[in-house]
C-alpha cells in the first residue's frame, strides 16, 4: 500500500522546527511519552500526522508553513496520541495541532488524558470511529469536545455529543461530556497558544 510504504520512509524527528517555531508548541510536549512518534517528519521537513481506522494506518496529514496536504491515496481516520490503561479522559480536536495546543495550554498533571483529532470536516466513516474510540473509555470517563469557536466547530461538538449519547445508550455506561471552545469567536486552540506566546513576549519586552 502506497500510504504505508511512504510512511515507513519518514523519521520520528526529535525536533519539529515548524511546530515549535511557527506553531508555538514546546519541544518537551512533542517528545513526551504521550506524543512521541505521533508526529513524523518527511524528507521535505514537513510535520506528518498519521491517521488510523479500524484496520490500522489509513493516511496522514501533512503540515508546514502555508501548506496543508493529505497522503495521496490515503483516507482520513483519526489521529491519536498514545494511550495508557489508566486514561480517564479523551480530548477531541479538529486538527492534531489543535489537540497538541490544548495539551500545551491545559496540561494534565496526572497524565490520564488521551487525545484524538479528525483533520477537518468529517467524512462518512469518522463519526463511527469517534464512537468506537469513546466506547473504549472506562466508566465515568470524561470526553472533551475541544473544537474551534465557530459554526463548523459547533457542528463537530454536536457530532461528538451524539457519539457519546450512542455509547451511553448501548452500554449503560456513565460518561461525562464537556464542551471546551476558545473564548474568542473564530479562534482555534493553536491561535490561543500563539496569542499567549505573543502576549508573553510583549510583556517580557516591556519589563
Amino acid at each position: 500500500m502506497r500510504v504505508e510504504s511512504e510512511y515507513r520512509r519518514m523519521v520520528n524527528g526529535v525536533r519539529h522546527p515548524y511546530l515549535e517555531h511557527e506553531r508555538g508548541l514546546p519541544a518537551s510536549l512533542l517528545s513526551s511519552l504521550r506524543f512521541v512518534g505521533r508526529v513524523q517528519t518527511d524528507r521535505h521537513g514537513n510535520a506528518v500526522f498519521p491517521h488510523f481506522d479500524v484496520a490500522g494506518l489509513c493516511g496522514y496529514e501533512i503540515k508546514n508553513c502555508g501548506f496543508t496536504g493529505f497522503a495521496a491515496g490515503g483516507k482520513k481516520g483519526l489521529w491519536f496520541s498514545h494511550t495508557a490503561p489508566g486514561d480517564s479522559r479523551l480530548v477531541l480536536a479538529e486538527s492534531a495541532i489543535d489537540a497538541l495546543s490544548h495539551a500545551a495550554l491545559f496540561p494534565d498533571a496526572e497524565d490520564r488524558t488521551r487525545y484524538a483529532s479528525l483533520g477537518g470536516k468529517p467524512n462518512a466513516t469518522q463519526p463511527r470511529l469517534v464512537q468506537s474510540t469513546i466506547a473504549r473509555l472506562p466508566e465515568g470517563a470524561e470526553i472533551v469536545a475541544a473544537f474551534d469557536a465557530d459554526e463548523a466547530g459547533r457542528l463537530l461538538v454536536n457530532m461528538v455529543r451524539l457519539a457519546v449519547e450512542g455509547v451511553v445508550s448501548k452500554t449503560g455506561r456513565n460518561l461525562i461530556f464537556q464542551v471546551h471552545l476558545p473564548t474568542q469567536e473564530g479562534e482555534d486552540w493553536n491561535q490561543v497558544v500563539q496569542r499567549a506566546r505573543q502576549n508573553k513576549f510583549v510583556q517580557g519586552a516591556a519589563m
